[in-house]
């Protein structure tokens, strides 16, 4: 039962996700708001304050939080970031897992996995490739032993 944590990079990528976005929503409220002084300013420091809470707050605690393991023939994801969720999948209702990559995941080494079984999906974000894809075998080499010929 060893809980795998999210790699340093993850955190990284997710950070400079939130720089990229703030920068973005940052320019265009200047470039719309450029005669309202007042309210330019107001924009403005309501996207720094929101990039500063998930700068500094949410993603470090998502970062900390989310883990996943393997245990009786389930697959056990500890998740959230205000309250702790526990997410619990049999391997046997798994019907398929699909490796995700973005291009900004790409120089990174990360891919995300996205667990689809019966009744629900679970979106497993920034994991090492090589992890990604162990999951991945897994998922399919334990649903398939369990299976009745």
């Amino acid at each position: 039962m060893n809980k795998t944590v999210l790699p340093a990079r993850a955190l990284l990528l997710w950070r400079l996700r939130a720089a990229a976005a703030a920068f973005l929503a940052s320019f265009f409220l200047t470039l719309l708001l450029s005669d309202f002084s007042f309210w330019c300013r107001l924009s403005l420091i309501l996207t720094g304050v929101a990039f500063l809470f998930f700068f500094c707050v949410f993603y470090p605690l998502k970062y900390t939080k989310l883990t996943y393991f393997f245990h009786s023939e389930q697959l056990i994801v500890d998740c959230g970031v205000f309250y702790s969720r526990r997410r619990v999948i049999p391997l046997e209702n798994i019907q398929y897992v699909t490796l995700l990559r973005t291009p900004d995941m790409l120089p990174f080494g990360l891919a995300s996995v996205m667990v689809h079984s019966v009744g629900t999906s679970l979106y497993l974000p920034c994991l090492r490739f090589c992890d990604a894809q162990d999951l991945q075998e897994t998922c399919v080499r334990r649903r398939k032993e369990g299976e009745i010929p």
